[in-house]
């Protein structure tokens, strides 16, 4: 028997994930909003505005420049001469990890809320997340839907589109022979956390250079419950330089997301193995890194004939915690023509313009449906 396969039997057995004991918060907690910056001058204005025009007043904004050659200086400067709110970190380029790990250092919240510089805050996004943790006292990570925006902030559809954001206790229901990203679970500036979570979590890898709330999205689900904020509260911005948010996937792109889920599975397995020490559990888990779905796309972008073992080699567990629609397009993969992956490849994980058209009518007739 391979050792994911014990993992997986040993599942049914027992499942060491139990919810982190919370700090209880104080009765106006100070909320510390997280910034990560690397020439987004264009549009970190608009972040910090959003920030400092919440309704919620009790906050700190501390902000962490990567290293940026643009303008982003000048701008911080500026509002931090303004806003005694404000707290300015400047390090040099060294990711959004190293980033996001300074910014944390740097803040003294009781709540902890993530904002990319490219994205915007609601202006009562602060005070939901603050009235979330307040009515659900066991719950550690609250979840926003989001809606997606051009460059000029003009709507163009809304995050979650498939699915319902999750809510409540999740541990018994994660996989545990692969990083469980749950369906519907939103970026960074969809993000919030109590700081005892949060401290559970940093600091983040430092070789995830980018797209480094998987981290969060994988492990605290794992810690904690999650309270669903189903009104957008939070702007994501498609501006055509963004790291994650892309039409079409290069080699080099597609490498990248390999990477980026190799250093997932290291952290998820580090947090399960302390999970079963704890409970002095007796479970094998795999001890080395596994291709995971990108491996095999990156194989089939690059028409690599490895591709079929590549694939047969990733775990099943990655598969099965997908939503439906991407479930069905790996099944469906491994007959696809290269040509034919690719473009089907950009649609489902891209943002297409079909995709997003899509995504408008669905969450239209989600609302309907539900009365939103």
């Amino acid at each position: 028997m391979s050792r994911i396969a014990k993992i997986s039997n040993d599942r049914k057995l027992v499942n060491p994930l139990k919810p982190v004991a919370l700090d209880q918060l104080p009765e106006q907690p100070l909320v510390s909003i997280l910034i990560s910056n690397y020439n987004y001058g264009a549009y970190l204005g608009d972040a910090i505005e959003s920030a400092l025009r919440q309704t919620y007043d009790k906050l700190e904004v501390v902000i962490c420049d990567d290293g940026s050659t643009d303008g982003s200086p000048r701008i911080l400067e500026r509002y931090r001469s303004r806003d005694r709110r404000i707290r300015v970190a400047y390090q040099p380029n060294g990711g959004q990890s190293l980033a996001l790990n300074t910014a944390f250092r740097e803040s003294t919240g009781d709540i902890i809320c993530l904002l990319d510089a490219d994205d915007t805050f609601m202006p009562n996004k602060v005070e939901h997340v603050v009235h979330s943790f307040v009515t659900a006292p066991h719950s550690g990570l609250a979840v926003n839907a989001m809606l997606i925006v051009n460059a000029a902030r003009e709507p163009l559809g809304e995050i979650p589109f498939l699915h319902q954001l999750p809510s409540g206790w999740q541990g018994p229901s994660l996989c545990l022979s692969a990083p469980h990203f749950l369906a519907a679970i939103p970026p960074s500036s969809g993000l919030s956390l109590h700081r005892c979570i949060a401290e559970a979590i940093f600091p983040l890898p430092s070789d995830l250079t980018a797209n480094s709330d998987g981290v969060i999205q994988v492990l605290a689900p794992m810690m904690t419950p999650i309270v669903a904020l189903r009104t957008p509260l939070s702007e994501y911005r498609i501006h055509g330089r963004n790291t994650a948010a892309v039409s079409i996937f290069s080699e080099d792109k597609i490498q990248k997301l390999d990477l980026w889920n190799r250093e997932i599975w290291h952290v998820w397995r580090r947090y399960l193995e302390m999970c079963f020490q704890r409970d002095s559990v007796d479970c094998m888990l795999p001890l080395e890194m596994v291709p995971t779905p990108m491996s095999y796309a990156y194989a089939r972008f690059r028409s690599d004939a490895r591709s079929k073992a590549i694939y047969r080699k990733v775990p099943h567990g990655y598969f099965e915690t997908l939503p439906r629609l991407y479930r069905w397009f790996w099944r469906a993969a491994r007959v696809m023509p290269d040509w034919l992956f690719r473009k089907s490849f950009n649609f489902v994980y891209g943002q297409t313009r079909t995709k997003i058209m899509l995504g408008r009518i669905l969450v239209a007739l989600r609302n309907a449906r539900y009365g939103y």
